[in-house]
């Protein structure tokens, strides 16, 4: 990527000037369903239900005229991941739903003695500083 790209043929713009982005950024995928009725513990409830399906019912499901987009695309990413063999559509599924484990670590701390040696070459002995650590 080039630190300094030419910027000379770009016009700012400017207050009063139509939108460069005249439809704004899109709404992130929960805010959607947010809008068209679903609750965020709507969103969990049926990503933990079709975690618990077996193949051929999210296979059903995923074929089902009848399915909103989200059990649609979540049906059809488990399916995917299973064909594949990855855990990863489930795990993140499950991470969103659920929530990340818990993660705890021990940590010690040991008091250690440190020795430091300075090596001033061939110096003469009178500028050898003589540090007393004891």
């Amino acid at each position: 990527m080039n630190p300094n790209p030419k910027t000379a043929h770009l016009t700012k713009w400017q207050p009063g000037q139509a939108s460069p982005n005249p439809s704004g950024r899109k709404p992130k995928f929960v805010t959607t369903f947010k809008k068209d009725g679903y609750s965020q513990s709507e969103v969990n409830d049926i990503i933990l239900e079709m975690l618990s399906m077996t193949e051929t019912e999210l296979q059903t499901v995923s074929e089902s005229e009848q399915s909103t987009i989200l059990e649609t695309t979540i049906a059809k990413a488990l399916m995917n991941g299973a064909k594949k063999g990855s855990l990863y559509a489930m795990e993140s599924l499950l991470n969103r739903s659920v929530g990340m484990p818990r993660i705890t670590q021990d940590v010690s701390i040991e008091n250690t003695e440190i020795v430091v040696t300075l090596n001033l070459g061939n110096a003469p002995k009178s500028v050898q500083p003589n540090f007393d650590v004891g």
